[in-house]
C-alpha cells in the first residue's frame, strides 16, 4: 500500500512537471533547418517544406477567416524558445497565417513567438516605404511565450546582508544613510534624506 503511495505521487509530480510547449515547438526539424532568407531567394525549392520558426511579433492583421502575424525572426533555444531579443543583426522577416482569429491584445507587438507549419509563398509588402518580401507559412501550431520564459530572473544581490538586515511585519527593512529604506511589496519608501 505504501509502495502505490509513492508510485501515485511520483506519478504526479512528473505530470505537473510536463510542458504545456506543443511537441512540434520543442523539437527541431532537422540538422539543417531551412532558414528565412534561403526560402525568400528561392521559394520554389521551398514550398511546402515544413519549417519551426520563431521571434518577435512585429504586427498582426485580422482578415475574415485568419489572422496574419508578421514576425522578425531571431535564433531559437533549446526548447523552441526566440533567443538573442537584442541582437539587431535579425534573421529576416516572415508572415504566419493562423486560421481563424487571434485576439491582437493578447498577440501584441513586442511578444515571442514560435510557429510551426509549411511554406506557403511569398508575399510582397513594404516596411515603411521599402518594399520587402515575406514567405508565408501556414501555420499547424504555435506558441506565444511569456516575458517570464524569455527573461529569466537574475539573481538580487543584497548589499547589507547579513548587517542592517531587518524583518517587519509587512516587509523588509534596509538602512539608508539616516533612517530607513522599506521594501513593501515592490513599492519603495525613501525616509531621513
Amino acid at each position: 500500500m505504501r509502495n502505490i503511495f509513492f508510485l501515485t505521487v511520483i506519478i504526479v509530480l512528473l505530470g505537473a512537471c510536463a510542458s504545456d510547449v506543443p511537441l512540434e515547438i520543442r523539437q527541431d526539424l532537422t540538422d539543417n533547418p531551412v532558414t528565412i532568407n534561403a526560402v525568400k531567394s528561392n521559394i520554389s525549392q521551398y514550398k511546402g517544406t515544413e519549417v519551426r520558426w520563431g521571434g518577435i511579433i512585429a504586427a498582426v492583421n485580422n482578415n475574415q477567416s485568419d489572422t496574419w502575424i508578421e514576425v522578425v525572426g531571431r535564433d531559437l533555444g533549446s526548447y523552441g524558445q526566440p533567443v538573442d531579443l537584442d541582437d539587431p543583426a535579425a534573421k529576416g522577416r516572415f508572415i504566419a497565417r493562423v486560421d481563424g482569429f487571434l485576439d491582437p491584445a493578447i498577440y501584441k507587438v513586442n511578444r515571442g513567438i514560435t510557429v510551426y507549419g509549411q511554406v506557403e509563398d511569398t508575399v510582397e509588402r513594404t516596411i515603411d516605404k521599402h518594399p520587402y518580401t515575406y514567405p508565408l507559412v501556414h501555420t499547424k501550431s504555435y506558441y506565444l511565450w511569456s516575458n517570464n520564459q524569455l527573461y529569466p530572473q537574475r539573481a538580487y544581490y543584497d548589499p547589507y546582508y547579513p548587517y542592517g538586515y531587518l524583518y517587519g511585519p509587512y516587509g523588509y527593512f534596509y538602512p539608508y544613510r539616516y533612517g530607513y529604506y522599506p521594501y513593501y511589496f515592490g513599492m519603495h519608501h525613501f525616509y531621513g534624506w
